[in-house]
Protein backbone atom coordinates (compact mmCIF):
# COMPACT_ATOMS: atom_id res chain seq x y z
CA UNK A 1 0.00 0.00 0.00
CA UNK A 2 1.37 3.38 -1.05
CA UNK A 3 1.88 5.96 1.72
CA UNK A 4 0.52 9.34 0.58
CA UNK A 5 0.63 11.23 3.86
CA UNK A 6 0.71 10.97 7.64
CA UNK A 7 -1.68 11.43 10.53
CA UNK A 8 0.03 13.61 13.09
CA UNK A 9 -1.42 15.58 16.00
CA UNK A 10 -5.02 15.48 14.77
CA UNK A 11 -4.10 16.45 11.21
CA UNK A 12 -3.65 14.50 7.99
CA UNK A 13 -0.59 15.99 6.35
CA UNK A 14 1.27 15.57 3.08
CA UNK A 15 4.84 14.23 3.46
CA UNK A 16 6.41 17.69 3.18
CA UNK A 17 4.16 19.22 5.85
CA UNK A 18 4.70 16.16 8.07
CA UNK A 19 8.48 16.67 8.04
CA UNK A 20 8.03 20.38 8.81
CA UNK A 21 5.71 19.60 11.73
CA UNK A 22 8.12 17.02 13.14
CA UNK A 23 11.04 19.45 13.04
CA UNK A 24 8.87 22.16 14.60
CA UNK A 25 8.22 19.76 17.49
CA UNK A 26 11.90 19.10 18.02
CA UNK A 27 12.15 15.74 16.22
CA UNK A 28 15.34 15.41 14.21
CA UNK A 29 14.57 14.31 10.64
CA UNK A 30 17.40 13.66 8.22
CA UNK A 31 17.32 15.85 5.12
CA UNK A 32 17.84 14.64 1.57
CA UNK A 33 16.12 11.30 2.12
CA UNK A 34 12.81 9.93 0.84
CA UNK A 35 10.16 10.86 3.42
CA UNK A 36 9.43 7.22 4.30
CA UNK A 37 13.09 6.50 5.00
CA UNK A 38 13.60 9.75 6.91
CA UNK A 39 10.57 9.17 9.16
CA UNK A 40 11.46 5.51 9.69
CA UNK A 41 14.97 6.54 10.77
CA UNK A 42 13.60 9.20 13.14
CA UNK A 43 11.31 6.58 14.71
CA UNK A 44 14.24 4.24 15.32
CA UNK A 45 16.17 6.98 17.11
CA UNK A 46 13.20 7.60 19.39
CA UNK A 47 12.68 3.89 20.07
CA UNK A 48 9.33 3.81 18.25
CA UNK A 49 8.24 0.69 16.37
CA UNK A 50 7.05 2.47 13.23
CA UNK A 51 5.78 -0.76 11.67
CA UNK A 52 3.43 -1.39 14.62
CA UNK A 53 1.04 1.56 14.54
CA UNK A 54 -0.81 0.27 17.60
CA UNK A 55 2.32 0.68 19.70
CA UNK A 56 2.35 4.47 19.64
CA UNK A 57 -0.01 7.44 19.42
CA UNK A 58 -0.20 9.82 16.46
CA UNK A 59 -0.05 12.74 18.90
CA UNK A 60 3.56 11.76 19.56
CA UNK A 61 4.72 10.49 16.15
CA UNK A 62 3.24 10.39 12.62
CA UNK A 63 1.26 7.35 11.44
CA UNK A 64 1.15 6.52 7.72
CA UNK A 65 -1.93 7.34 5.63
CA UNK A 66 -2.45 5.21 2.51
CA UNK A 67 -4.46 5.84 -0.65
CA UNK A 68 -7.17 3.47 0.59
CA UNK A 69 -7.64 5.55 3.73
CA UNK A 70 -8.21 8.85 1.91
CA UNK A 71 -11.79 10.00 1.50
CA UNK A 72 -13.58 13.34 1.41
CA UNK A 73 -17.33 13.51 1.83
CA UNK A 74 -19.21 15.88 -0.47
CA UNK A 75 -22.00 17.56 1.49
CA UNK A 76 -22.95 20.46 -0.80
CA UNK A 77 -24.20 18.54 -3.83
CA UNK A 78 -27.61 19.66 -5.19
CA UNK A 79 -30.92 18.00 -4.35
CA UNK A 80 -29.57 16.61 -1.11
CA UNK A 81 -27.28 14.16 -2.90
CA UNK A 82 -24.36 12.66 -1.01
CA UNK A 83 -21.04 11.71 -2.49
CA UNK A 84 -17.36 11.32 -1.78
CA UNK A 85 -14.03 11.42 -3.56
CA UNK A 86 -11.14 9.06 -2.86
CA UNK A 87 -8.68 11.72 -1.77
CA UNK A 88 -8.31 14.40 0.87
CA UNK A 89 -6.44 17.63 1.32
CA UNK A 90 -3.44 18.23 3.50
CA UNK A 91 -4.50 20.33 6.48
CA UNK A 92 -1.08 21.89 6.91
CA UNK A 93 -0.88 25.66 7.11
CA UNK A 94 -1.76 27.13 3.68
CA UNK A 95 -0.99 23.82 1.95
CA UNK A 96 -4.22 22.26 0.68
CA UNK A 97 -2.39 19.72 -1.47
CA UNK A 98 -4.37 16.57 -2.33
CA UNK A 99 -2.62 13.62 -0.72
CA UNK A 100 -3.22 11.06 -3.49
CA UNK A 101 -2.87 13.45 -6.42
CA UNK A 102 0.14 15.12 -4.83
CA UNK A 103 -0.89 18.55 -6.04
CA UNK A 104 -3.20 21.46 -5.27
CA UNK A 105 -6.45 22.23 -7.01
CA UNK A 106 -6.18 24.76 -9.85
CA UNK A 107 -7.18 28.35 -9.27
CA UNK A 108 -10.71 29.45 -10.10
CA UNK A 109 -9.43 30.84 -13.39
CA UNK A 110 -7.56 27.59 -14.10
CA UNK A 111 -10.65 25.46 -13.47
CA UNK A 112 -12.70 27.79 -15.67
CA UNK A 113 -10.23 27.32 -18.54
CA UNK A 114 -10.33 23.55 -18.08
CA UNK A 115 -14.15 23.46 -18.15
CA UNK A 116 -14.24 25.79 -21.17
CA UNK A 117 -11.73 23.79 -23.21
CA UNK A 118 -12.78 20.30 -22.12
CA UNK A 119 -16.49 20.79 -22.72
CA UNK A 120 -16.35 23.56 -25.34
CA UNK A 121 -18.46 26.01 -23.36
CA UNK A 122 -18.55 29.79 -23.78
CA UNK A 123 -16.32 31.62 -21.30
CA UNK A 124 -19.17 33.15 -19.28
CA UNK A 125 -20.95 29.82 -18.82
CA UNK A 126 -17.67 28.00 -18.06
CA UNK A 127 -16.98 30.52 -15.29
CA UNK A 128 -20.41 29.91 -13.73
CA UNK A 129 -20.05 26.14 -14.01
CA UNK A 130 -16.55 26.15 -12.50
CA UNK A 131 -17.77 28.25 -9.58
CA UNK A 132 -20.63 25.86 -8.91
CA UNK A 133 -18.34 22.80 -9.08
CA UNK A 134 -15.99 24.38 -6.55
CA UNK A 135 -18.98 25.14 -4.33
CA UNK A 136 -19.87 21.43 -4.42
CA UNK A 137 -16.33 20.46 -3.41
CA UNK A 138 -15.26 19.41 -6.91
CA UNK A 139 -12.31 21.75 -7.26
CA UNK A 140 -10.00 19.48 -9.27
CA UNK A 141 -10.62 18.10 -12.75
CA UNK A 142 -9.72 14.58 -11.60
CA UNK A 143 -12.90 14.46 -9.53
CA UNK A 144 -15.28 16.00 -12.10
CA UNK A 145 -17.51 13.93 -14.37
CA UNK A 146 -19.48 14.99 -17.42
CA UNK A 147 -22.69 14.53 -15.45
CA UNK A 148 -21.39 16.99 -12.84
CA UNK A 149 -20.77 19.61 -15.51
CA UNK A 150 -24.13 19.00 -17.22
CA UNK A 151 -25.91 19.39 -13.89
CA UNK A 152 -24.09 22.63 -13.16
CA UNK A 153 -24.66 24.02 -16.67
CA UNK A 154 -28.40 23.42 -16.35
CA UNK A 155 -28.49 25.87 -13.44
CA UNK A 156 -27.46 28.84 -15.58
CA UNK A 157 -28.98 30.38 -18.71
CA UNK A 158 -26.93 29.82 -21.83
CA UNK A 159 -27.31 30.20 -25.54
CA UNK A 160 -28.61 27.02 -27.19
CA UNK A 161 -26.53 27.80 -30.27
CA UNK A 162 -23.21 27.74 -28.46
CA UNK A 163 -23.27 24.20 -27.11
CA UNK A 164 -23.11 20.76 -28.68
CA UNK A 165 -22.46 17.18 -27.71
CA UNK A 166 -18.81 16.85 -26.72
CA UNK A 167 -17.02 14.13 -28.61
CA UNK A 168 -19.40 14.13 -31.58
CA UNK A 169 -18.13 16.85 -33.94
CA UNK A 170 -20.32 15.57 -36.78
CA UNK A 171 -23.30 17.22 -35.07
CA UNK A 172 -21.75 20.66 -35.25
CA UNK A 173 -23.56 23.69 -33.84
CA UNK A 174 -27.31 24.01 -34.26
CA UNK A 175 -28.73 27.53 -33.89
CA UNK A 176 -32.31 26.22 -33.61
CA UNK A 177 -33.99 22.94 -32.60
CA UNK A 178 -35.04 20.36 -35.18
CA UNK A 179 -38.39 19.71 -33.51
CA UNK A 180 -40.53 20.77 -30.54
CA UNK A 181 -39.10 19.58 -27.26
CA UNK A 182 -35.62 19.15 -28.76
CA UNK A 183 -33.09 18.91 -25.94
CA UNK A 184 -29.89 20.89 -25.65
CA UNK A 185 -26.93 18.73 -26.65
CA UNK A 186 -25.11 19.79 -23.53
CA UNK A 187 -27.32 20.31 -20.48
CA UNK A 188 -30.22 18.19 -21.79
CA UNK A 189 -32.84 20.85 -21.07
CA UNK A 190 -35.53 21.75 -23.67
CA UNK A 191 -34.45 24.50 -26.05
CA UNK A 192 -37.32 26.67 -24.75
CA UNK A 193 -35.46 26.96 -21.44
CA UNK A 194 -32.44 28.51 -23.14
CA UNK A 195 -31.53 32.02 -24.18
CA UNK A 196 -30.38 33.47 -27.46
CA UNK A 197 -28.02 36.38 -27.87
CA UNK A 198 -29.62 39.05 -30.02
CA UNK A 199 -27.20 40.08 -32.76
CA UNK A 200 -28.62 43.60 -32.71
CA UNK A 201 -28.79 44.57 -29.04
CA UNK A 202 -26.43 41.83 -27.79
CA UNK A 203 -28.83 41.03 -24.94
CA UNK A 204 -29.74 37.51 -23.84
CA UNK A 205 -33.31 36.80 -24.90
CA UNK A 206 -35.49 33.87 -23.73
CA UNK A 207 -35.98 31.43 -26.59
CA UNK A 208 -39.77 31.44 -26.34
CA UNK A 209 -40.19 35.19 -25.83
CA UNK A 210 -41.01 37.67 -28.63
CA UNK A 211 -38.15 40.01 -29.42
CA UNK A 212 -37.78 42.53 -32.23
CA UNK A 213 -36.13 45.82 -33.18
CA UNK A 214 -36.81 48.69 -35.53
CA UNK A 215 -33.68 48.75 -37.62
CA UNK A 216 -33.12 51.89 -39.73
CA UNK A 217 -32.44 51.21 -43.40
CA UNK A 218 -29.74 53.13 -45.22
CA UNK A 219 -31.27 55.96 -47.22
CA UNK A 220 -34.48 55.94 -45.19
CA UNK A 221 -35.97 59.43 -44.82
CA UNK A 222 -36.25 60.51 -41.21
CA UNK A 223 -39.36 62.57 -40.50
CA UNK A 224 -39.21 65.23 -37.85
CA UNK A 225 -42.25 65.85 -35.75
CA UNK A 226 -43.55 69.36 -36.29
CA UNK A 227 -45.01 70.96 -33.21
CA UNK A 228 -47.86 73.49 -33.64
CA UNK A 229 -46.99 77.11 -33.05
CA UNK A 230 -48.23 78.64 -29.86
CA UNK A 231 -50.76 81.43 -30.23
CA UNK A 232 -49.19 84.82 -29.93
Amino acid sequence: MSIVGYSYQDENLCPSCTLKAMRANGITVQRGKVHEDAIQKAAEKLGIDFDDQHSYDSDNFPKPVTEQQCETELTELPDGERGCISDERCTGDKCGKWLVLGEKSPTEAGLTRWVRDKYELPQALAREVAGKLREWGLSHSEFITEDNVRQAAAMFPHDYATVHLSGNPSLGLMPAPEYDGDLCFYCERPWEKHTFTCTTCKNDVPADAPHSHQVPIKGQIKFREIKPKENA
